[in-house]
Formats: structure tokens, C-alpha cells, sequence
């Protein structure tokens, strides 16, 4: 028996109580991290998936020791992340790798040059932005009011915003990311 592991944890049903528990607390944060790092996309849930399935084939050689799955999970995202980057968005894989490094920077809890890189990005390309977009951007996400909210005060129809502010994150993104592949944001 390997020293790592407790009485009954090599048994199916010790390595799907580990499996559970694993899934239990890292589920959330770890979708929160993938959603981050594909900009909210919908594919978020089936990379987070993809990597519990590889970490339950991890749990079932018996690989995983103390606290390793953790962080093992987190590296893993960022590879199945890079890999959709670069398969799905069309991302050169320079661009990919460099954004794979800036995401495993955002891990270390020194990373505030990592997030002034990203917020000089943001700023630039808000600049860019016409006034009207620049508004509707503020009252979004610095007042954070809801859409409805918005086309209220507006007068606008809710639906025509939300498809307006669908646009903009989408130049946002195309802007950020070039704005990073230049090499940086100042």
C-alpha cells in the first residue's frame, strides 16, 4: 500500500468518495477560472469536465498525493484552454502561449503586473471605443446596472443592447488580445 493512502481509499468506492470530494471543492472555482480565461464562453463547462475525467483516471492509478490535484487541475485547464484557443478561436499558438503565461502568472498571488498589463490592455482599447459604446460600457460593468436598467434610462429596446454589448466585448477581446500580442498594453 503506498503511504499516501489511507485505509479503503484504493477501493472503487474510496476513490469515488475522494473523486466526489475532489469534484466538491475544486468544481467552482475551477469553472470560475476556465470561465475567465475563455471569456465566458459556453465551452467553459465541457473543459472543466475534460479535466475532472483525466483527474479521475489520476485518482484511480493512484497518483494524486496530499494536496497535488489541486494545483494539477488548475495546470491542466490551462492546457485544455490553450488548446481550445488555438482550435476553436483561431488564435495563433503565439498568442496562446502567451496568454497561458499570463494566466499562470494570474495564479501567483504576486501577480499585479500580470493584472496592470491586462488593465493597461483594457484601458487602451476602451479609448478606442466611440463616446456612445464608452457609456454604455460604463453603465454596464462600472455601475453595473442591469440591460433593462440601461434601455430604460436609454430608451432604447433591451434586446438591441444586449446584441449592441455583445459586439463590444467581442471588440473588446479582438483588441486586448492583439493589444497582447504586440507584446504590451502601454
Amino acid at each position: 500500500m503506498s503511504p499516501h493512502r489511507r485505509q479503503g481509499e484504493g477501493t472503487i468506492s474510496g476513490i469515488r468518495r475522494r473523486f466526489e470530494n475532489l469534484v466538491d471543492r475544486q468544481y467552482g472555482s475551477l469553472l470560475g477560472y476556465v470561465r475567465f480565461l475563455t471569456g465566458g464562453s459556453t465551452d467553459a463547462e465541457d473543459i472543466v469536465q475534460q479535466a475532472f475525467l483525466l483527474a479521475h483516471d489520476r485518482l484511480v492509478a493512484g497518483e494524486f498525493a496530499g494536496g497535488a490535484a489541486g494545483a494539477w487541475l488548475r495546470g491542466t485547464v490551462r492546457n485544455l484552454v490553450r488548446a481550445w484557443w488555438r482550435d476553436r478561436r483561431g488564435i495563433p499558438e503565439k498568442l496562446a502561449l502567451h496568454l497561458t503565461r499570463l494566466a499562470e502568472k494570474a495564479d501567483d498571488p504576486h501577480a499585479a503586473a500580470v493584472r496592470a498589463e491586462l488593465a493597461a490592455a483594457l484601458r487602451r482599447c476602451l479609448g478606442k471605443l466611440d463616446p456612445d459604446d464608452r457609456r454604455l460600457v460604463s453603465k454596464r460593468y462600472e455601475e453595473n446596472l442591469h440591460v433593462t436598467r440601461i434601455a430604460e434610462e436609454l430608451r432604447r429596446n433591451a434586446t438591441t443592447l444586449y446584441v449592441r454589448l455583445h459586439r463590444i466585448r467581442k471588440t473588446l477581446r479582438r483588441c486586448v488580445e492583439a493589444v497582447l500580442s504586440e507584446g504590451g498594453a502601454s
